[in-house]
């Protein structure tokens, strides 16, 4: 036999010894005392083997599974304390790796460790080494036993670990062993509190004293035990009582001072936790200023900034300093914007005018507060809201139990569908083969339709505009007086076509009606945007540069006499003098007309100039009283940095994102640090790589106009401006961001935004340049569907070919072809959504032989704007009813959401014709995520997964997905596998992911949640009945994977997706080209159905202007 054989023998042998004792011992428990001799005789022999031999202790836990369960029986029975130290060395040796202490955690070894350290201290006098020995396998097998706390608590042991720890505050070899049992017991709050009233702070802070440093385990031991007891506002005000943050401070200061290579990062990492975890609690916050400590930190942090050992100590600092900085408010007057437009005047007059034939539920969101939450947060309860009252739940496929509107109410949208009315039958004689003259007629608009209550807020607006105009005399803003007045709807004319009504039209868009004044141009406006030839890279985060922002904001607090404070832009200020020089008040129910193309006045930037030029020095001047502009206030700090304050969306506190204005009396390769001190959202892909858009003036007058991505060191933090709630005595602080612009030339006029803007003039001298290519071929009509809150024009763009025969048979296919209906900038700061629209548009109305096929296969209609008013005046998310449109659509209000109200209107009467559109799309924008996605609607999808929420709104937790779900017997007791549904909505975006570079499939999404039961692609899918109901999210950042990975998305990529998706259209076309009337608008598809050489996936690259302007149309002002 081998040497390791004999061993293994015997090992086996002595096993086997033991339990003949136990089972001897366990029929007659009497004669234990007399066995007691040879099982300490055995056990010793066992405990030698195991130290000794590693081949010993892997047969004990291999071959002889059951010594284990032996040997826990006789320490379970033993009162003989040596027997009793035998075995628990035993097992102490077999604990060399976590696998074993697995093992002997799962056969019990804590409670029998826990009841033997229970009896060694109610010994007299209690067996210590007992109970050190036993804390020592507690370390080991503790861990790995999830219920180790709670049987800690029950059994008493906390209070022996205490009363061990109090009796060796200098014994360092008992302290290593009890402080890791009792950092253990920490993980439970409710052992942290018993603790805490134990009295445990002060004896570890007197360990911690006792330690100097040269005990370096147990200082870091007893450091995590304080920090995490500490946590309880009761032993945190213990602590503070005993003196503990001038000490902690003091320490973090001398290990800073000593510790000169940085050896010992855990002891200051320890101190730093222990200081967050007091700073929790308000006392702890008081004792941490007055002791100095925001200086102290701040101090010591700054010197090893940049050092990587120190990055874990540097970001506890970094909290612990943003906590306790003194929160501020924003220099504001009111946290409301200084613009606002009154609706309870116009909601009355109106509703006093309103048909009896419309449905009185559909006004019933005229009592909605206008008052809105942060971001996603107030969508969330609005949808809970709406939800509830409308008793929408995943039961019921789309178009159940939801009540339509009466079919007489449909009818005024008749006048909206030319192409089914405007062609009529000739006679055999008359039939030719050449297409038909696309005739553009104008057709009066829903405002003008006797039915709508629209028509009595025009007028109501209308004399509002008319009695301002004649009591000032003047334009209020200082614009010129020579513009024709601008009606509040487009000029009534019959049904028959006008050959001038395109120039009247471009002649309409001149004027645009704002609530917030304007002053001038912009200059992206008159020169254009061409886009860079390549995709612009993603900017590179630089290491720690939040900590270095976070420390740059706290060096105010502490030399305040660097800080300059000066404010050289105010928009408060101005709104104020221009009311105060114009001797009458700014009346919320009336907007200022403003003159588009004909040039801004020089002298209107003068207030701003002076406030710029006070003080002396050279300062940046800002402006954004323009349209889509967006900034309230501009703040000096540094002499090249400057705080900015942006606009809440009008008639809210909240939506702080969308930034849009001018610089200029710059210095070119001078860094200019912005903070923008007032956003809201928790997180940014500023973070990510994402930078702002720069317009230089400079380069546009050198024919090269064109918005590019710029600026470096950005990122976005949580700041000490404090964001107070309604109802919340907590309130929340805004977050920061920041970036940094070297301007190439010196007093150049520059622009900054969050991202492209596509303003509502833009969009207007895009058609009208469209309209005057349209060819033959083409039918295209442009009809005003309605007229926002403020009046300004929504247009419904109908495009289809034009039929090439008026025989019936040409005439039926005609007005047979399936409907895309599209929609984009309900969201009036998500910009892009707007040029991935102008994408399709270019596509649909290009020469090109895929849009040809497109044109003969489908009727589009298409919203490019539905939000306006919000575009126009630098909002982010609202109109000027204070409300999110696309939170609207189960319940719009006629007067409050014209818009919404209407183009619901449009597809409930394809409904009720028979014409359900093959598929809607929702073009948005997201501020979270990287590429471009579809969220579609599945039922399947939604029960399967419990309706978790998106991550790209509010967040809406499982248990409140859950209850919505639950409102429905039949949904609840169903079952995802039982659900067969058309899988048709699986199509496009598989499509657009295999032909579209910036799209992902990954990001995808088909689930129905309950705070997206009053959104578009819901309403549309549930009411409307259209399976292939989607939003198409755009990101404001870039690509994380295909082609793009790495790059942004620029304006060249996001029209080009707007070609994809048009080209993706083509491929759920072809089971429709030819649809019979009779037939249900249920289109199913084959997915499997071969695809090869159904689209020319080459056109998709040929390159669209983007809004180039002549030199003719760029002769007004600057």
């Amino acid at each position: 036999m081998s040497k390791s054989g004999a061993k293994s023998a015997r090992i086996g042998n002595l096993l086997e010894q033991l339990q003949k004792l136990c089972l001897a011992v366990s029929e007659s428990r009497n004669e234990l005392d007399k066995d007691n001799e040879q099982l300490r005789y055995i056990t010793n022999k066992v405990q030698q083997m195991l130290s000794t031999q590693e081949k010993c202790r892997k047969d004990l836990m291999t071959k002889f599974p059951d010594g284990i369960s032996t040997l826990l029986l006789i320490l379970e029975m033993s009162n003989d304390s040596q027997l009793t130290l035998n075995v628990m060395g035993c097992l102490s040796e077999l604990l060399t790796s976590g696998k074993r202490a697995s093992v002997l955690a799962a056969k019990g070894t804590v409670d029998i460790v826990l009841k033997i350290i229970i009896n060694a201290s109610h010994e007299s006098p209690p067996n210590e080494e007992v109970i050190l020995l036993g804390h020592v396998l507690l370390t080991k097998v503790g861990p790995k036993d999830r219920k180790f706390c709670l049987k800690a608590r029950l059994t008493g042991a906390l209070q022996v670990t205490m009363n061990t720890i109090r009796n060796n505050t200098c014994n360092f070899r008992a302290l290593q062993c009890t402080l890791v049992v009792m950092k253990l017991y920490t993980a439970n709050a409710v052992n942290c509190n018993n603790l805490g009233k134990a009295g445990a702070v002060s004896v570890l802070f007197k360990i911690v004293t006792a330690c100097g440093h040269k005990r370096i385990t147990c200082l870091k031991l007893a450091l995590d035990v304080i920090a995490a007891l500490v946590k309880s506002k009761t032993s945190a005000s213990k602590a503070v009582n005993y003196g503990a943050v001038p000490v902690l401070l003091q320490m973090f200061n001398d290990w800073h001072r000593t510790d000169h290579h940085n050896r010992q990062t855990g002891v200051r990492k320890a101190i730093a936790g222990v200081l967050k975890s007091i700073t929790m609690t308000k006392s702890g916050k008081k004792a941490f200023i007055q002791s100095d400590g925001i200086k102290v930190l701040y101090t010591l942090s700054l010197e090893n900034l940049d050092s990587r050992e120190l990055d874990s100590v540097n970001i506890l600092c970094s909290q612990i300093l943003r906590r306790c900085f003194p929160k501020n408010k924003l220099p504001i007057p009111c946290a409301s914007s200084p613009l606002s437009f009154q609706i309870l005047d116009i909601d009355s007059a109106s509703n006093h005018n309103t048909q009896s034939a419309v449905d009185a539920n559909e006004d019933s969101g005229d009592d909605e507060s206008s008052e809105v939450e942060s971001d996603d947060e107030a969508s969330a309860k609005e949808d809970k809201e709406e939800t509830g009252s409308q008793a929408t739940s995943l039961d019921g496929l789309p178009n159940e139990n939801k009540k339509q509107k009466p079919r007489d109410d449909l009818h005024m949208y008749e006048k909206f569908f030319p192409e089914l009315f405007e062609y009529q039958v000739e006679s055999d004689d008359s039939l030719e083969d050449e297409p038909i003259l696309p005739n553009t007629i104008m057709i009066p608009t829903a405002s003008d339709d006797p039915l709508s209550p629209m028509s009595s807020f025009c007028n109501l607006y209308s004399s509002n505009v008319e009695q301002t105009d004649n009591n000032n005399g003047q334009d209020p803003y200082g614009l010129s007086g020579t513009d024709p007045p601008l009606g509040t709807s487009p000029p009534q004319t019959s049904g028959s076509p006008t050959s001038n009504d395109c120039t009247s039209r471009c002649s309409s868009t001149n004027e645009i009606r704002s609530v917030l004044p304007s002053v001038k141009q912009a200059m992206p406006e008159i020169h254009g945007h061409y886009p860079p030839a390549e995709p612009e890279p993603l900017g590179q985060k630089k290491t720690s540069l939040q900590k270095t922002m976070i420390f740059r904001d706290i060096e105010r607090l502490i030399q305040p006499q660097k800080v300059m404070d000066k404010v050289v832009y105010d928009l408060d200020a101005l709104l104020k003098q221009d009311t105060n020089e114009s001797n009458a008040t700014l009346k919320p129910a009336c907007v200022t007309k403003s003159r588009i193309g004909s040039g801004g006045s020089n002298s209107s930037t003068s207030d701003s100039e002076k406030m710029s030029n006070d003080g002396g020095g050279r300062t940046l001047k800002f402006e954004s009283r323009f349209e889509c502009g967006n900034l309230r206030k501009a703040i000096q700090i540094r002499e090249n940095e400057y705080d900015l304050i942006l606009n809440p969306d009008i008639n809210c506190r909240h939506h702080h994102q969308w930034f849009y204005f001018e610089v200029s009396n710059m210095e070119a390769d001078v860094p200019y640090k912005f903070n923008i001190v007032n956003c809201e959202k928790i997180n940014s892909q500023f973070n990510f790589g994402m930078q702002p858009v720069l317009y230089s003036s400079e380069e546009a007058l050198n024919g090269r106009p064109g918005w590019i991505r710029a600026g470096s060191n950005v990122c976005y933090y949580r700041n000490y401006f404090s964001r107070q709630q309604n109802g919340c005595q907590r309130s929340k602080t805004y977050f920061t961001s920041t970036f940094t612009i070297t301007f190439p030339y010196t007093d150049d006029t520059c622009y900054l935004a969050y991202h492209y803007p596509y303003s509502f003039t833009m969009l207007q001298d895009h058609l009208s340049r469209l309209e005057a290519s349209v060819s033959n071929d083409i039918f295209y009509r442009r009809l005003t569907l309605c007229h926002t809150l403020s009046g300004n024009p929504c247009d419904v763009i109908t495009i289809t070919a034009a039929p090439r025969r008026k025989d019936s048979f040409s005439l039926e296919s005609f007005k047979n072809r399936p409907y895309v209906f599209l929609t984009a900038r309900v969201h009036p700061g998500e910009s892009n959504s707007s040029w991935v629209m102008k994408g399709v548009l270019d596509f649909l109305l290009s020469a090109l032989y895929t849009a040809k096929n497109l044109r003969e296969r489908f009727i589009f209609k298409i919203i490019p704007m539905l939000n306006v008013d919000g575009v126009i005046n630098g909002c982010h998310r609202c109109s000027l009813s204070g409300d999110d449109l696309n939170r609207r659509w189960i319940n719009p209000s006629m007067i409050l959401h014209p818009t919404i109200y209407h183009t619901k209107g449009l597809l409930q009467y394809l409904q009720s014709t028979n014409r359900t559109p093959l598929v809607y799309c929702d073009f948005h924008g997201h501020s979270r995520k990287k590429n471009v996605f579809i969220y579609g609607c599945s039922k399947a999808a939604s029960i399967s997964s419990g309706s978790s929420p998106e991550v790209d709104d509010a967040s809406v937790s499982n248990d409140r997905a859950t209850d919505a779900m639950s409102e429905s017997d039949s949904t609840s007791s169903m079952d995802a596998s039982e659900i067969v549904e058309d899988l048709g909505y699986r199509t496009l975006p598989s499509v657009l992911h295999n032909i579209a570079p910036a799209f992902f499939l990954g990001s995808c999404s088909f689930l129905v949640e309950p705070s997206k039961e009053s959104t578009a692609r819901v309403v549309v899918w549930r009411e409307i009945g259209v399976l292939r109901s989607y939003t198409m999210e755009s990101t404001y950042s870039g690509c994380d994977q295909g082609p793009y990975k790495g790059c942004h998305l620029g304006t060249r990529e996001l029209e080009e997706m707007g070609r994809f998706f048009c080209a993706g259209l083509l491929r759920i076309a072809r089971p429709f080209a030819r649809r019979d009337r009779s037939q249900a608008s249920n289109h199913s598809i084959d997915t499997n159905e071969n695809s090869d050489n159904w689209i020319r996936s080459s056109e998709l690259f040929v390159p669209v202007p983007s809004i180039p302007h002549d030199d003719e149309d760029s002769s007004g002002e600057n």
